[in-house]
Order: C-alpha cells, then sequence, then structure tokens
C-alpha cells in the first residue's frame, strides 16, 4: 500500500488521473452471472434493452474485447479477486475453495481502511464454497428463490437490488461508517439458466422463418438480460444517491454462455468465445466517457487496474496489468490471453490432502489476431484466424499466423509453466451443496 495513509493515497490518486479528488473514492463492483456480451444493447444486441448498461458505458470506457479465464462463476471471480488463472488460485471447479495464503481484493481494500459489503445471489459464490468473503465486512448470502423446484438457492435481482439499497439507506444514517470509503459488490445471477420469461422485459418475437433450433430459450435468456439491466438501473440510482462522494464503477459478467454454438448449450466445459467473451464497463472520476477500446484486456486485469485507481500497492506476482497508466487504454502491444475449460463437477466427499493434479478439458491462447485450442480429452489441437472468423466455425490445423516460437508451443509453455495448486482443504460438501450443485449443471 502507498505509505502515509489515506491523504497521502487520494494526493497520490489526484495527481495519477490528472484531477484533485477531496476524498477517498469508492469502488462498486456490480456483475451480473452469464452475461455474454452480445445481449448487451452498446454491444450491438439488436432486441436488447439494456438502458442502465449503455448508460455505464457512456460515462466511462467500454472494453470491447474483455475476456475471463474460465466459465465458471467461482473459479471467474476468484481470478478476478486475485488476478490469478484457476490453475493457481485453486479454485478450478464451483465448490473448490481458493487458496487462503494469496491476497483477494476485499482483503487488500481492507487492509487500507475500506469498509467492504457484498450482495450475491448464487450458490456457488456462498462463503463457505469459493472463500471470496475474506475481507468483506458483509457477505449478504440469504437466498430465497428456488430452480428447479430443487430449493431455495438464489434470488432474483429485484430481491439482490432491494438488499443491497436497504443496508445503503442504514450505513448511510450513520456518520461514522457514512464518510469511510466502501468497496460495495453486488452480483445478480438472472440470465442463468433456465431462463425465464420476464413479463414486461421480453424482446419483439422473431419472424417465423428466422426461428432457428432452440429459439425460444435464445428469446427467454434476452428477457433475463432486460430485466436484470432494469434492476442495475434502479439500483445505480440509489448508489448515486445513497453513496456521496467520488467513485469508481466496474461492471462486468463473470462469463459468457453458448446458445447452441459448437454444438454446446451452457457454460464452463469449452473456450469458445460465447464463454470467453464479457462485457466490461469502468467509470469514474478522471477516468474518460464515452470511450470505447478494442485492445485485449481480461479479468485478471480487474485487481492491478482498480488498486491503481485507488492508490494502493498491488500484491506481487500477478497475472494481468493495470489498464491506468495509459489512461485506461490496453497497452497497444498485443499479448497472449488464456482460457480454461474444466469438468462440471466439484469435488464430492472429503478433498485429499495431496490429490494429484488433473488436466482441463481444453485450453486456449488468442494472440496477433489468431487462436490456438487444446482439448486434452481428445488430445487435438486447432487454431482460428479471427480476423477473417471471429465466431470459430472453421478450425485450421496449421496456425493461421507465423510466429517464433510457434502458436501452439507457445500455449504449451505457458501452461506448463504455469503454478498449478491442488486444494488441500477438508471441505465435505453437503447434501444441500450436492442437491444445489446438481440443479445448477455443476455436477453432472
Amino acid at each position: 500500500m502507498i505509505a502515509g495513509g489515506p491523504a497521502l493515497r487520494t494526493a497520490f490518486l489526484g495527481a495519477l488521473l490528472g484531477a484533485p479528488l477531496a476524498a477517498e473514492p469508492h469502488l462498486v463492483l456490480l456483475s451480473v452471472d452469464t452475461l455474454r456480451a452480445d445481449a448487451v444493447g452498446v454491444y450491438g444486441a439488436d432486441d436488447a434493452r439494456t438502458p442502465a448498461i449503455d448508460a455505464l458505458a457512456a460515462a466511462g470506457i467500454l472494453f470491447g474485447d474483455a475476456q475471463t479465464t474460465i466459465g465458471k462463476t467461482g473459479p471467474a471471480f476468484a481470478s478476478i479477486f486475485t488476478s490469478l488463472y484457476p490453475p493457481t488460485h485453486g479454485a478450478r471447479r464451483n465448490a473448490q475453495r481458493m487458496r487462503t495464503d494469496i491476497p483477494v481484493l476485499a482483503e487488500i481494500l481492507s487492509e487500507a481502511g475500506y469498509e467492504a459489503a457484498a450482495f450475491i445471489s448464487n450458490w456457488t459464490l456462498r462463503a463457505d464454497l469459493v472463500g471470496l468473503d475474506r475481507g468483506f465486512d458483509h457477505y449478504d448470502e440469504e437466498f430465497n428463490q428456488a430452480r428447479h423446484a430443487v430449493g431455495v438457492m438464489e434470488r432474483h435481482a429485484d430481491d439482490v437490488a432491494r438488499a443491497a439499497e436497504r443496508w445503503l439507506s442504514r450505513r448511510a444514517a450513520e456518520p461514522d461508517r457514512s464518510g469511510r470509503p466502501l468497496f460495495l459488490w453486488v452480483h445478480f445471477s438472472d440470465p442463468h439458466g433456465p431462463y425465464l420469461e420476464r413479463r414486461g422485459f421480453t424482446p419483439a418475437l422473431p419472424p417465423k422463418e428466422e426461428r432457428s433450433a432452440g429459439w425460444q430459450r435464445r428469446w427467454r435468456y434476452q428477457s433475463e438480460v432486460n430485466y436484470v439491466d432494469h434492476w442495475l438501473g434502479r439500483l445505480s440510482e440509489a448508489i448515486g444517491e445513497l453513496l456521496p462522494g467520488p467513485r469508481f464503477t466496474l461492471f462486468l459478467s463473470d462469463h459468457g454462455e453458448s446458445m447452441g454454438e459448437h454444438n454446446y448449450w451452457g457454460h464452463g466445459k469449452n473456450v469458445h468465445w460465447p464463454n470467453a467473451r464479457i462485457p466490461m464497463v469502468l467509470s469514474g472520476p478522471g477516468l474518460p466517457a464515452g470511450v470505447e477500446i478494442q485492445a485485449p484486456v481480461g479479468v485478471i486485469d480487474v485487481l492491478p487496474t482498480v488498486l491503481a485507481l485507488l492508490g494502493i500497492q498491488p500484491p506481487p506476482d500477478l497475472e494481468g496489468r493495470s489498464l491506468v497508466p495509459t489512461g485506461g487504454k490496453a497497452e497497444a502491444a498485443p499479448r497472449p490471453r488464456f482460457v480454461i475449460g474444466d469438468r462440471h463437477s466439484a469435488l464430492l466427499g472429503k478433498a485429499r490432502r495431496s490429490a494429484p493434479y488433473v488436466n482441463p478439458l481444453q485450453i486456449s491462447m488468442e494472440l496477433d489476431g489468431a487462436k490456438v485450442l487444446h482439448d486434452f480429452s481428445k488430445r487435438q489441437t486447432v487454431y482460428f484466424d479471427l480476423t477473417v472468423d471471429p465466431r470459430e466455425e472453421n478450425p485450421l490445423s496449421r496456425p493461421p499466423v507465423e510466429l517464433v516460437p510457434p502458436l501452439g508451443r507457445r500455449l504449451v509453455n505457458w501452461y506448463r509453466a504455469l503454478p498449478k495448486y491442488e486444494a488441500r482443504s477438508s471441505t465435505v460438501l453437503s447434501e444441500e451443496d450436492v442437491k444445489q450443485l446438481k440443479s445448477l449443471g455443476y455436477i453432472d
């Protein structure tokens, strides 16, 4: 952390962003589960009604080419909060607990004097499963909705938004707390399957001649996206009223969702673009508004970026990099981005203290307009030329670009050198955990 306490950090931040700040800024993280970038209006969705997300983009920086590390909620947020890939932070699959010997975002901010509060809506983010509650003063995981008639294991956007607003109202009434900088994380889960038709938020029905297989599910998914946007907008208004002072707002998704592409519905098991590509928007004092950045970025950049914005020294050995030094723009030089696809099944029973490391299902790397994908189960490597085939529909047997070392070798070198950690906890999943994870599709 920057030495000298809050006053010096505030001065440092003002110098960094080119404008003085009257107080330490708040940090607000708004996230939506299972949200494809192309389901959002500002990302080009013709049938989307997402004015709240579009307004966040108009007020800040839209990252047009952002990716997750893995299509699974717990592991993806562990990457967001640590700037590490799943094999390194340990939460490789949902219901696996991340390592306790690495710093996480809320913990770092708490040590810097921040109050931290989280409002989650997905069972996989429960404190006793992934362990992301470290550093939070308030971790709200009260569920009140059932899925698949299995049991209470989530809550809808209206309840999440109202719970966060009530908490903010109580906080604003306490002067000793309201003057302290806040890290607020609110996670909405509604686009997660099974998709519900949200009356009042449904898109127009497609013409009959355009109704391809699965169109009903896509239509219901978009209605869920429109619905969650409405409540995200309501919450954003409340935050503006109840959280005075400067604040940085980061909006993103943990991962996308495949809807029949590559013969796959859902998320997590492959590394193709519908799972990997996410929306990501950043706004706040000193940052440009209405700017779109197409340079490649990822969720591993979140931790170093927000710490730089808040004037806090990042921990060592991060995989990501700050987007702040160039005014929010990613560096022009191309850099590789990696995505992992892994088994849905969570750990069942007691984890062995020295369980052997098992390779994931797939890994991929994007660099310089090309992508290489290795499938461990098929022992197969394929390539894609993203400059002419951005939807990865035409696999190639050879790299589309000549690099030294070659594209495939770079992926192998990265994976071999990646620090790998196998969870050594003795956590036992309860019968309720197993039932709920099955309902979410995370246990086969």
